[in-house]
């Protein structure tokens, strides 16, 4: 189940106007995140059923804050969900190792299930979560505008595909 590891304790409101700045767009035409927007750090991941692995921004203090928080990841994406968005019931692509850690920014309700159990946790601006994407998770529509920044490792057997680098 998600497990708060931490909170952010620098400057809300920096992290807030830094989530606010980055270049965020529609990456993924996905059903259960409908209006999203998103950008990937790291390495970014095509999600289709064949995943393709792209070299993605590069920015110091995500790298330094994921180093931090997830050594060695792979790839952190940045998604900004306006008021009204949230995320339905879903477990995140296989090409992901299972654990992940989300920076929360802003206010939301995640929700898990336990078995048949819907359990929902209350999160906070700042919180560090640690959650099992392979278990059936989501996000309720959000009050006002939230960031999440969530770190990933990939699987190494996705890691050996050929990585598509910009001409």
């Amino acid at each position: 189940m998600v497990e708060i590891v931490g909170h952010i304790r620098t400057d809300l409101e920096k992290l807030h106007r830094w989530a606010g700045q980055q270049p965020v767009i529609t990456l993924l035409k996905s059903n259960y995140a409908r209006d999203r927007l998103e950008c990937y750090y790291g390495l970014a991941v095509d999600l289709k059923k064949q995943p393709t692995i792209l070299p993605a921004s590069q920015d110091p203090q995500v790298t330094a804050l994921g180093d931090r928080l997830l050594p060695h990841w792979h790839s952190a994406l940045l998604c900004k969900y306006p008021t009204g968005v949230g995320i339905n019931p879903h477990r995140d692509h296989t090409c992901f190792q299972p654990w992940a850690v989300i920076v929360n920014i802003g206010e939301a309700n995640f929700f898990e299930y336990d078995g048949r159990a819907r359990v929902v946790t209350q999160l906070h601006s700042g919180d560090v979560i640690r959650i099992n994407t392979k278990i059936l998770h989501g996000v309720e529509p959000v009050k006002s505008l939230r960031y999440s920044l969530t770190f990933r490792h990939i699987k190494a057997k996705f890691l050996t595909l050929p990585i598509d680098l910009p001409v």
